[in-house]
């Protein structure tokens, strides 16, 4: 998680419909369908490393809701602890901007990054955090979720836990605390390992030039998860597409929101299919 690409990106505006509540002892962002409409089922997001409270996410969930008749609930799972939203327009900066001022100035850019990353990553590592995520998961399986299908879509640093739902553990009640799971551009994954454990439907979509996972590392996981007969699987391999597209690309670029629309797409129909 220290590569500069999980930190870049551009922050989207509009007006979300969701509200905030506490569940299970943790702040969440929660959708309801449109129109007071019959939950289908629910889908958790777990998040990139800019946590619950983005515009980006929220935007998302409202679609997700509305795209596939679920509840979505976005949790804090990071306990407050994300990065900082506006680190987004600093990496940015630091990347992009060639100009005289930029390069006058950017050892302070550097370092306001850094005051931001480096807590983050001390605070947030992926494989302490599952512990809480498995919980809640299990909270709401053994509770609203007992009756009602339930996935699990995951960006970035989500990616690494919803693999690992993926893998099939089991609630208090005995159901599988999840019927399908979803990531987009996942990181911190071990690859085959975290693959070959892989028990439920598993989808991903992630770009050709994504520092996360490499094409060759992506192309290992289609060949390991197509030999699972007993395992439905989907790998979409968006070419150009980096690392953070599905969910923080700008929104000024045509081709980077095509981009977008289509990891959305694909979410949308893989929880329409299996959550039903």
């Amino acid at each position: 998680m220290s590569c500069p690409d999980c930190f870049n990106g551009h922050v989207h505006s509009g007006e979300v419909q969701g509200i905030e509540i506490q569940l299970y002892g943790i702040d969440t962002y929660v959708v309801e369908p449109e129109n007071a409409a019959e939950v289908k089922g629910l889908i958790v997001v777990v998040s990139d490393a800019f946590g619950w409270k983005t515009s980006n996410l929220r935007l998302l969930a409202d679609t997700y809701a509305k795209r596939t008749g679920c509840r979505i609930y976005l949790p804090d799972f990071m306990n407050g602890k994300a990065a900082p939203q506006w680190m987004m327009s600093v990496i940015d900066q630091i990347l992009t901007d060639h100009s005289f001022y930029a390069w006058m100035i950017k050892p302070y850019l550097v370092l306001q990054a850094v005051f931001a990353m480096v807590p983050f990553m001390i605070s947030n590592n992926p494989k302490a955090a599952y512990k809480t995520i498995e919980k809640y998961i299990g909270d709401i399986r053994c509770a609203e979720g007992n009756n009602l299908k339930i996935g699990a879509m995951g960006f970035c640093w989500g990616g690494y836990s919803v693999t690992q739902l993926a893998h099939g553990p089991r609630a208090a009640n005995g159901k599988r605390l999840i019927d399908a799971a979803f990531t987009a551009h996942p990181s911190e994954l071990s690859v085959p390992d975290d693959i070959e454990k892989i028990k439920l439907p598993y989808g991903v979509v992630i770009g050709d030039v994504d520092f996360a996972l490499s094409l060759q590392k992506v192309r290992e996981m289609e060949d390991i998860l197509s030999k699972k007969t007993d395992v439905d699987s989907e790998v979409t391999v968006i070419p150009g597409a980096k690392h953070g597209f599905a969910v923080r690309g700008n929104p000024d670029d045509q081709v980077v929101m095509e981009m977008a629309d289509q990891a959305e797409d694909r979410a949308v129909k893989w929880f329409a299919r299996y959550l039903k």
